[in-house]
């Protein structure tokens, strides 16, 4: 059996590793949030004039929807400003994707040439317009996140008191202790709340942001 040194290192190990495994786990999930936007986009939206349009309005609504949110960190609409104008800056301009679909053949290098013939080769020019317009989206609603904290803070303040009500009656012998529960519990919550985010960043159809946060919360 280990003893209690090793239970000891074991627990420091796990104490200094935790920030950079939550660093690992936010990287991937939005990766996966940002590539999952783009095939959406991709294949649902597509070439559509009508889901084109109603992705424009979607923009301009959630920009319009960040003006009325309570100011937590900032103004909410001009951070949504921001933030989609820096998504599009880091994943199309600083790339040379815009350059690319915007540019006429006479002002391409021969790079520039075949990035075109790639991009023709993989979608058309609306499909690529859909996705650039969907991560403007996506960012828009990630920048109205903030506005959630009191609401979460506020959930979190009422599970921490019902949790200690909990913990007074397990010691007084009078509830039920499972560490199963615990366990499930505890790992849990930030899968749930992961896959929430996603889906309503994914989401293609306007979903309201008290919705997400009572689920969040």
């Amino acid at each position: 059996m280990a003893g209690d040194d090793s239970t000891f290192e074991r627990g420091i190990r796990k104490a200094v590793s935790s920030p950079f495994r939550t660093a690992i786990f936010v990287g991937i999930a939005v990766i996966i949030a940002v590539v999952g936007r783009m095939l959406i986009d991709l294949a649902y939206t597509g070439s559509d004039p009508e889901r084109l349009e109603r992705m424009h309005d979607a923009l301009r609504s959630e920009i319009a929807r960040a003006d009325t949110l309570p100011p937590v960190f900032g103004s909410p609409g001009e951070r949504a400003i921001r933030w989609a104008l820096g998504a599009y800056d880091i994943l199309y301009v600083m790339t040379g994707l815009d350059r690319s679909m915007i540019a006429t053949p006479d002002d391409f290098t021969e790079l520039d040439v075949a990035l075109r013939r790639g991009i023709d080769a993989a979608a058309a020019q609306p499909h690529w317009k859909a996705m650039m317009i969907g991560t403007q989206l996506m960012a828009a609603r990630a920048a109205q996140l903030p506005a959630l904290l009191p609401t979460i803070v506020l959930g979190w303040a009422l599970a921490l008191l019902d949790g200690a009500v909990a913990r007074w009656l397990r010691r007084a012998s009078g509830g039920r202790e499972s560490s199963t529960i615990y366990h499930r519990a505890k790992y849990s919550h930030a899968t749930v709340a992961t896959l929430l985010l996603i889906v309503w960043f994914w989401s293609p159809v306007r979903l309201e942001l008290w919705q997400l946060g009572l689920l969040v919360a």
